[in-house]
């Protein structure tokens, strides 16, 4: 039983070492940018680009507007963002975002298109999804 412990205790350091190291590497390029505010977890369902992973629909209501320009002077209130997610291997793709004003029209749309290479999402959203469907990456006792 100690060595099982031992075997799962190093297969999470070394997952967290490759999340740092991945996440250093990437820059803020796959960020979901979600840093404050309200983060819900709407719905789960098929994946959009990604075989044999899940798809869920994040609502993000920030403290303050977002800038989502292009077009110009695009400022939304909150953000639908669909995610492409897989508990093992643990990780996040967001695949389409959709900006809403105050009245809920959608001032941009987006949607990943399929490409050869899938960016991981980083962030408070993707962080949420995969803590509600996988559970947490570690355990916080």
């Amino acid at each position: 039983m100690a060595r099982r412990h031992h075997d799962f205790a190093t297969a999470r350091i070394a997952g967290l070492a490759f999340l740092v190291i991945a996440s250093n590497a990437l820059g803020a390029a796959g960020c979901d940018s979600i840093a404050s505010g309200s983060v819900t977890v709407e719905s789960v369902g098929p994946p959009q680009l990604i075989s044999g992973a899940s798809g869920a629909w994040v609502l993000h209501a920030p403290t303050l507007s977002l800038d989502c320009s292009p077009p110009r002077a695009c400022y939304a209130k909150t953000q639908r963002i669909q995610y492409d997610f897989s508990c093992a291997p643990r990780y996040t793709v967001m695949t389409e975002r959709v900006s809403m004003d105050l009245n809920g029209t959608i001032v941009k749309h987006e949607v990943l298109e399929a490409a050869p290479r899938y960016t991981p999402a980083c962030g408070a959203g993707a962080g949420q999804v995969l803590d509600t469907y996988c559970g947490p990456l570690f355990d916080r006792d």
